[in-house]
């Protein structure tokens, strides 16, 4: 009679290591869009400060700012750019802009925001390929309530998985 045999031989081993490899091989690509996703959820808190100012512009003035005007010699939204000067540690480009015909006479009922990250944000994954989005800012009448869409930019979007639910909206 052979003595009982404890332990695990060989194939059984190797089955778990290749279960744990198949595991691995799925969870780590997940976790890293969640982190990512985390990461870019931090810099739409960061932008909703400038998305409040320019809706109480809004509300102040009845349109947006305006960029830099010939007769004032003013540019109101320089106020709420974001450059690499300043070495903000997430968002590398914050642009506005308005969309359609925008000046201190005809008003600016809509606005956009442009935003680059900095590589930090998604780890420089594709690099600068996958690193605006932009938030546009929809006026309501008469200095009203401002709706703010959120989505990935059209030139170099950020991937839709990294994007929180409420900001895949398509451009538009």
């Amino acid at each position: 009679m052979q003595p009982h045999q404890q332990g695990f031989n060989l194939i059984e081993l190797m089955i778990v290591v290749a279960i744990i490899g198949i595991l691995a091989a799925v969870a780590v690509p997940a976790y890293r869009d969640y982190a990512i996703r985390a990461k870019v959820s931090e810099v739409l808190l960061e932008v909703g400060k400038v998305k409040t100012d320019l809706s109480l512009f809004y509300s102040d003035h009845g349109r947006f700012p305006v960029g830099p005007d010939a007769d004032v010699g003013t540019d109101e939204r320089k106020q709420f750019k974001i450059s690499p000067e300043d070495k903000h540690p997430s968002i590398r480009v914050l642009a506005v802009h308005g969309v359609g015909a925008c000046n201190r006479k005809a008003g600016c009922p809509k606005t956009r925001m442009e935003v680059q990250l900095r590589r930090s944000v998604y780890n420089g994954i594709g690099g600068d390929a996958n690193s605006q989005l932009r938030l546009e800012g929809h006026g309501g009448p008469s200095g009203g309530v401002v709706t703010w869409l959120c989505g990935p930019r059209d030139v170099q979007p950020l991937r839709l998985e990294w994007l929180p639910a409420t900001c895949r909206h398509p451009p538009t």
